[in-house]
């Protein structure tokens, strides 16, 4: 398995810390982001995605990793 680094820090720089965001398959969009993860996916939903990353931006984006 390769390893792979993808770098989200332009993409997530407007998000708030705690917050649950929904990016693009294609990892080239922001779909969603708030306070409740389900309603996150609900709305990348909405957006046509199938299957888009769900995550929580922590408090110290420093300590983010995928």
């Amino acid at each position: 398995m390769a390893n792979v680094a993808a770098d989200f820090s332009v993409l997530l720089k407007d998000i708030p810390a705690g917050a649950w965001v929904a990016i693009s398959e294609k990892e080239d969009a922001v779909l969603a982001y708030g306070p409740d993860p389900q309603e996150v996916f609900r709305k990348a939903l909405e957006h046509g995605e199938q299957e888009p990353l769900i995550t929580r931006i922590p408090e110290r984006p420093e300590m983010m990793f995928f």
